[in-house]
Parts: C-alpha cells; structure tokens; sequence
C-alpha cells in the first residue's frame, strides 16, 4: 500500500514539475525521505504521518488532474515480450488513453460505413418504390383519360382528335406498364437481399420463375381458381407492400438508431480529445463514455420512433434524411434531449406541494 502510495506521489511530483506548479520544499523532503525509509524498511509513525499529509497536498495541487489520469496516459514497460515484440523491438505498451482511443476511433468508423451501406441499400429501396408509385399514379390517370375518350368515340366515331389522343394514350400506357413491371423486378431481388438478412426463406427466386406464382395457370370457370395473371398481380403486390415494410422498419428504427449512435461516439472522441491533453481521462471515463454511446443509441431510437405515424409516413429519401439527422443530433446532445423530456414530464405531473393538514375542530 505505502510503495503503490510512493509511486504515485512521485508522479505527482513529476507532473507539477514539468508544469511548473508551484510544491512546498517540505512535501519534496518528506517523500524523499519516505522513499528511503521504503528502502530500508526504516518507516516511523511520524514519517508516515507526514507522507501521507504531504501525498494529499501534492493530489490538490494538480487538480483536475488525479493520479489514475496519470496513469492511464502512462506508458509501461513490457515484461514479459513476445516474439512480435522482439523482432520489432518494441518495449513499452500502449498506454489506457491510447488503447481506449485506437478503440473509439476503430468503432466510429465502423458504425460510419455501417451507416453508408445501409443508406445506399434503402436508396435503392425507396427510388424504385417512388418509381412504382410514380407510374401506378401516371397509369391510373391514363386509365380514367381513355375510358373518357372511348365514351366520347362511342358518341361521335369520327372525333379524329378523341381517336389520337386515344393510340397516345394507348402508346404511354404500354410504356408505363413495362416501366412498371421493370421496377418491380429490379425491387424483387432487393426485398430478397433483407429477407435473407432477416432470416427469411426468400419466396422470389430469379433462377427459378415458376416458383414465383403458387397458383395453376387457369382453373375451370367458375371454380375460383385464380389465373396466372391474377397470381403473377397477387405477387407484385406482395412484393410492394413487403419492400415498404422494410423501408419503412429501417428509416423509423434502424438508421435513427445508427445516427444517435455516430453522434454519441462523436460526441465521445471530442471530450476524449480534451481529457487525454489535459490528462484528466482514467478507467472511469470509460465507463461514462460507455454509458454516454448508449444513451445516444437510445436517443435516435426514441427520434425515429416519435418522428411521427408509421401509417402516414411517406417513403422518400429526403425525410429519411432529415429523420436521420435530427436522430444524429440527439445522439450527439443527448442531455438536451433527456432534459426536455424530463420537463415534459414535469409539466404533466405538475409541481404538487405537500399541504398541510387540516387542523382539527
């Protein structure tokens, strides 16, 4: 106890020396003193007591800095070397600030091209969704146009206008339904991609496209039995609806969830920045760096959540964005966050004063 004790008293010394602190003559003897009663196993009742004075006052002369910052921003000597060691002579270990750096760098990074291949992944996603849908509103419009037009030829066979607008028509409406029937095949593999990402059995299959309609060709009539085309409908459908989830699942949750993240681990290698120049950062600072990245987790998870109503959210990139970044920035200042959240909450339990009671009659 009274070596380990020595040994950071030295340190201490050392540190406001070469920061030029200001040490009372004293606390220099008394440790030099204990340092020799250490030695030769000499220690009195007396020196230990003025050791032990002089330790406390070196600890509140270099405040904030303490002695576990000191030693986390220390290197130490290897021991016991390995070969890899040897060969490159390598003789001093990374010190904890250094390891604890290397180490929120390496995870930043990561959760960053995380972030950018799952940005790019739903890119492909919602572009083709927005696509559909842009077709299916442009066909539903043509649709109306030519039932128009066809009553008008059935009043009036030689309205040659009508008849034009009618083959353009036509013309555009085959366009968009290849478009269309495009779209949702460059979507199919894409819905499969997550589906086996998920765990999922995929149920389109480009190699194999007769596994892809369940139901037979063409069913007597009136047996109810669907014909290749509904199915083939059915299908495209489903794969509609199951690519919107998907969406919709990785906008709302995932990537605000990866943003509050980045913005804590930013927040992180900011004030690590600082701790290891000013030689305040030790173990403990790891854990309320720790804490500190999952509580920014949680923020953009919260964000992407109460962004607003799942049935209403429209599939663009553009809001996906600003989800995103509002979850960032929650990430990153999670306390304001919390703290608004907390005066919500206030504000509907309301500051309820204990009253007296009522004296007795």
């Amino acid at each position: 106890m009274l070596s380990e004790a020595l040994d950071n008293a030295e340190l201490l010394m050392n540190y406001a020396t070469e920061h030029g602190l200001d040490i009372q003559k004293p606390w220099i003897e008394t440790v030099i003193n204990a340092k020799k009663c250490e030695k030769n196993n000499s220690w009195t009742t007396e020196d230990e007591i003025e050791f032990w004075i002089a330790y406390k006052e070196l600890s509140k002369l270099v405040q904030p800095v303490s002695i576990h910052g000191l030693r986390a921003g220390r290197r130490r000597m290897i021991q016991n070397p390995g070969r890899f060691h040897t060969f490159f002579k390598i003789q001093t270990e990374a010190s904890l600030a250094e390891r604890s750096a290397r180490s929120y760098r390496f995870w930043t990074l990561f959760f960053i091209l995380t972030v950018v291949v799952i940005q790019v992944i739903t890119l492909k996603g919602t572009t083709t969704l927005n696509n559909i849908q842009t077709n299916y509103n442009r066909m539903s419009e043509v649709d109306n146009r030519i039932d128009e037009l066809r009553l008008l030829m059935n009043a009036d066979e030689d309205n040659e206008r009508a008849q034009l607008e009618y083959y353009r028509l036509e013309t555009e409406k085959g366009k968009l339904d290849r478009e269309l029937s495009g779209s949702i095949q460059l979507l199919t593999p894409w819905v499969n991609l997550l589906r086996s990402v998920v765990g999922q059995k995929n149920r389109y299959s480009a190699d194999n496209p007769e596994e892809t309609v369940a139901a037979p060709v063409t069913g007597p009539p009136g047996t109810g039995t669907p014909s290749k085309a509904d199915a083939m409908v059915s299908e495209n459908v489903s794969t509609i609806q199951e690519a919107q989830n998907y969406t919709q699942i990785i906008q709302l949750y995932i990537l605000p969830l990866l943003y509050g993240l980045i913005g804590g681990f930013i927040f992180v290698l900011r004030g690590l920045e600082k701790d290891i120049r000013t030689q305040v950062f030790s173990q403990g600072s790891n854990i309320k760096y720790t804490l500190r990245i999952h509580l920014g987790a949680l923020a953009g998870l919260i964000v992407g959540l109460l962004w607003g109503d799942i049935e209403k959210q429209q599939i663009t990139f553009l809001q996906s964005l600003s989800t995103a970044g509002f979850a960032f920035i929650a990430g990153y200042g999670v306390e304001f966050l919390f703290d608004a959240i907390d005066r919500f909450v206030g504000s509907i339990g309301g500051d309820k004063k204990t009253q007296p009671p009522a004296p007795c009659k």
